[in-house]
């Protein structure tokens, strides 16, 4: 055996935390509605929320307790 590796439940803290962030996300890329920062447009701003929501669903998936 491999050992106890496998996927979890990510908790409700992650999954708003990810909400958040796909919230930022529409509204940046399909709603145009974030201004620039810092030199980067709403767009990309969008693009990354999208990104990292992402990463922190996987997180929540395959570390326990994330």
């Amino acid at each position: 055996m491999l050992g106890r590796r496998g996927q979890h439940a990510p908790r409700l803290g992650t999954i708003a935390v990810a909400l958040i962030l796909v919230i930022v996300g529409v509204l940046g890329t399909f709603g145009h509605l974030l201004p620039a920062v810092a030199g980067f447009s709403g767009e990309l701003i969008g693009v990354w929320a999208f990104i990292v929501a992402t990463v922190v669903l996987l997180a929540g998936i395959f570390f326990e307790g994330i």
